[in-house]
C-alpha cells in the first residue's frame, strides 16, 4: 500500500544515488548520522541488533522483529501503588527525564533499548510499551493532520461524569491514515486526565486505547492500525512476563496531542502536564528524517548482490535511544516550544528530492 506523499521516504535506490560513506563501528555512529547532510548517505557496516536475537533465526528481518517485540525497555520509576501516586508531585515528563538520564551514563554501543515502559499495579495491571520510533512518527502524523486535512485531529466531546476526576475521561478521536485511500482511524483513548486532581498521575499510568462500537451494525469500527492488529506477541519460555501488553502507536500519539490542543484552547493545561509520550525536539525530528532517508545497512542474510537495505523498526528505535544517550533528554526527547516551535510546524525534510510537505 502506497504512503501519502507527506510520508514518502527515499527508496534504497534513491539513497544509493547519493554520495556516500561507510561506518564500521557503533561507537560514534550517532554523531556521524547527526552530522550527515541531507544530500549524503551513510552505509552502516556493523550490526545494530543484539546478537541474542539472531539465535535460531534465518534472517536479519526475523531478528529485528524479535528485537522489536522482546527488546530491552527503559522501565520508568513511577510510583508503585495508586496510593503513592496521590502523594507524588512528579509529572510524567520529570519521571522520564530522570530515567532517560541513565542513558547518558552508558557507552553508546551498549544502549540497545527499543522504547520505555510503565506498568501500574492497579486497574488492568498491564505493561504499556512506548517504542521510541513511534514518538516522532506520531508527531509527524499530527503535523500532517493539522496542515494537510481540513478537519485536523477530530476530538469528540466526552460526557461529563463524576468518574472523570478519579478515572480520567474516555475521549473519541479521529486520526488520518498515512496510507493513500485508507479511511480515518476512529478510536478512543481511555483514562485521559482532563480535570486537575490528585488522581491524575495514577490515571495516566493506566491510559489505553479502545475501540468504538458502531451502533447501527453492532460491530466495532476499525480503530487500530494493521500493524497493531497483527502485532502478535509471544514471550519466550524463560520470560516471566505475560504475552498481553499495550503498545502505543503513531495514531495514539497524534490523537493524544489532538486532545491536548483541544484542551489548551479552553486554557486547560492538565492533559499536557500529564502527557505520557516522549515528544521529540526538532533535533530528534531531523535525526529521524535521516534514519528514514539517508541510511542503508549491510545485512548478510539478504539475497541481493550488495546486501544493503533500509533500517528496520528495531534498529531505528535503538539509534533513537542512543540519540538520547548522546545528546541528553532535554535536547533530544523533550519538546520545548520556544526552541522548537509548534509541533505541527516541525520540518520533516520537505526539501528532500524537491518534495514539499
Amino acid at each position: 500500500m502506497a504512503k501519502k506523499v507527506f510520508f514518502k521516504e527515499r527508496t534504497k535506490k534513491e539513497i544509493q544515488g547519493l554520495k556516500s560513506s561507510r561506518a564500521y563501528k557503533q561507537r560514534g555512529l550517532v554523531k556521524r548520522i547527526d552530522d550527515l547532510p541531507l544530500d549524503r548517505a551513510l552505509e552502516i557496516r556493523t550490526q545494530l541488533i543484539p546478537g541474542r536475537f539472531f539465535i535460531n533465526v534465518d534472517s536479519g528481518a526475523e531478528a529485528s522483529r524479535k528485537a522489536y517485540k522482546h527488546g530491552n525497555l527503559v522501565r520508568l520509576n513511577h510510583p508503585k501503588t495508586r496510593g503513592e501516586c496521590y502523594f507524588c508531585s512528579d509529572i510524567p515528563l520529570a519521571i522520564r527525564a530522570n530515567d532517560f538520564a541513565e542513558l547518558e551514563k552508558m557507552r553508546e554501543e551498549d544502549i540497545n533499548f527499543i522504547g520505555y515502559s510503565i506498568q501500574p499495579s492497579w486497574s488492568d495491571r498491564m505493561k504499556r510499551i512506548f517504542p521510541f520510533v513511534w514518538m516522532p512518527e506520531g508527531v509527524k502524523l499530527f503535523g500532517y493532520a493539522e496542515n494537510m486535512t481540513p478537519e485536523g485531529i477530530v476530538v469528540k466531546p466526552y460526557a461529563d461524569a463524576k468518574k472523570v476526576r478519579s478515572e480520567g475521561a474516555s475521549v473519541q478521536v479521529e486520526v488520518p491514515s498515512r496510507t493513500r485511500k485508507n479511511p480515518r482511524y476512529k478510536f478512543k483513548l481511555n483514562h485521559v486526565p482532563v480535570v486537575r486532581s490528585k488522581e491524575n498521575l495514577a490515571t495516566v499510568l493506566t491510559l489505553k486505547p479502545g475501540t468504538i462500537q458502531d451502533e447501527e451494525i453492532g460491530e466495532p469500527k476499525v480503530g487500530r492500525t494493521l500493524h497493531d492488529i497483527h502485532n502478535m506477541r509471544y514471550t519466550w519460555e524463560s520470560d516471566r512476563e505475560g504475552s498481553d501488553v499495550i503498545t502505543f502507536y503513531p495514531h495514539d500519539v497524534a490523537g493524544y496531542i489532538g486532545i491536548v490542543k483541544k484542551e489548551l484552547e479552553k486554557h486547560n493545561l492538565t492533559p499536557m502536564e500529564m502527557n505520557p509520550f516522549a515528544l521529540p525536539s526538532q533535533h530528534q525530528a531531523d535525526f529521524y528524517t535521516k534514519l528514514n532517508n539517508n541510511l542503508l545497512i549491510y545485512d548478510p542474510s539478504l539475497s541481493s548482490r550488495d546486501k544493503l537495505r533500509k533500517l528496520h523498526l528495531a534498529e531505528k528505535c535503538i539509534l533513537l535511544a542512543r540519540g538520547i544517550g548522546e545528546f541528553g533528554h532535554n535536547d533530544f526527547s523533550f519538546w520545548e516550544p520556544e526552541r522548537d516551535g509548534k509541533l505541527k510546524d516541525y520540518n520533516w525534510g520537505a526539501e528532500l528530492n524537491g518534495k514539499k510537505n
